[in-house]
């Protein structure tokens, strides 16, 4: 008698075809494009936010959405699943606290974040990973018609840009003044946040440190909105703008020049020469700080968040998280040594280098 495909297929490893665990686990796994493209979609249309004051019935969410309300039942039902959302036994939806962090106005929203991680250029990267990993080079910029990420964000994409920047400034807003509170940056009393955006973190560094100035220092559309934010804080008169790249060059006089989750965009060649500007800026001076707020990878089996982002940065834009002792390399390579790696938030170190001497 014929033998079936089925029945030819050998026991995994000497477990029973009962025992299933695992095997389940793994396909949650594979399944996790569903669930993030799921909540992408729900954060795009602010379904939280419409459900921050009480239950509403999907019919109700559909029309304030301009949604098709079957279908966004399934969203949410498929969302509820995994605890983003409850539905109750009337029908209605509800914020559960996964839920709450999706809501616009609260501290540490994720809604931009996730509103972000589903542009398509971002999303359609992984579908080409494969390519990435025999190559070793991203995807992005095929996707992009030849530019980087942030070129990309800025020319085509001003919806995505601008939740982009919300999500950053939302994180760096819960996140910068335990950042502050994490190191002495008081020692400094001239800092420059290179790539600083509209300036958060200088500003919780400078209201923790009020003896201290500092300089923003980021491209002309990216610190254009940082006036406000710098008022509101009550730094301003603390703070000099500049415009320009870093790949170009950074503003000399600075006693502390602070990268905070910017060199994991770029590859090694690119992240040696942002460097090597720096230390050109800094001069003779011996006491001068170059300090990389960054992911520091752990080595070993056990998770971490920025494990999973190295690979986002390998198929996005050619960036990459990193080791401590890749953090040293790249600081030695640029003229730096490596000070030491002090604990701040995660899931971020801070890395201090202070410039070799000239030879």
């Amino acid at each position: 008698m014929a033998t079936s495909s089925v029945d030819r297929i050998p026991a995994s490893h000497g477990r029973s075809h009962g025992d299933r665990g695992e095997q389940h686990e793994v396909m949650m796994m594979l399944a996790g494009k569903w669930v993030a493209g799921t909540l992408t979609v729900l954060a795009r249309l602010g379904v939280a936010d419409l459900l921050a004051r009480g239950p509403r019935a999907v019919p109700d969410l559909a029309a304030a959405t301009g949604s098709h309300a079957p279908t966004l039942y399934r969203f949410l039902r498929a969302a509820a699943s995994v605890g983003v959302f409850a539905e109750r036994e009337d029908g209605r939806f509800e914020l559960t606290p996964k839920a709450e962090y999706l809501c616009s106005d609260v501290p540490g929203t994720l809604r931009y974040l996730a509103y972000f991680y589903g542009e398509p250029t971002v999303w359609n990267c992984f579908g080409y990973a494969a390519d990435t990993v025999r190559t070793g080079e991203p995807n992005g910029r095929r996707l992009r018609n030849g530019k980087n990420f942030f070129e990309y964000l800025e020319q085509d994409a001003p919806e995505f840009a601008s939740a982009f920047h919300k999500a950053m400034s939302e994180l760096n807003d819960e996140r910068a003044p335990r950042i502050a509170d994490s190191f002495d940056f008081g020692r400094f009393p001239r800092i420059a946040d290179i790539g600083g955006g509209q300036g958060r973190l200088l500003a919780a560094i400078l209201r923790r440190y009020p003896d201290s100035r500092g300089v923003l220092f980021d491209i002309a559309t990216a610190i254009a909105t940082a006036p406000p934010v710098l008022e509101a804080q009550g730094v301003a008169d603390r703070v000099e703008l500049v415009a320009g790249s870093f790949f170009d060059g950074v503003p000399s006089g600075v006693d502390a020049y602070v990268l905070k989750a910017v060199m994991h965009d770029w590859a090694d060649d690119l992240c040696v020469g942002v460097l090597k500007r720096i230390r050109e800026a800094i001069g003779p001076d011996p006491d001068a700080r170059v300090l990389i707020i960054d992911g520091v990878l752990p080595t070993g089996n056990d998770p971490h968040y920025s494990k999973l982002m190295d690979i986002a940065m390998a198929v996005t834009n050619g960036g990459r998280e990193r080791t401590a002792h890749e953090w040293s390399t790249l600081l030695a390579e640029a003229g730096f040594e490596t000070v030491a790696i002090h604990p701040t938030v995660e899931p971020h170190g801070i890395v201090e280098g202070r410039p070799l001497p000239r030879r």
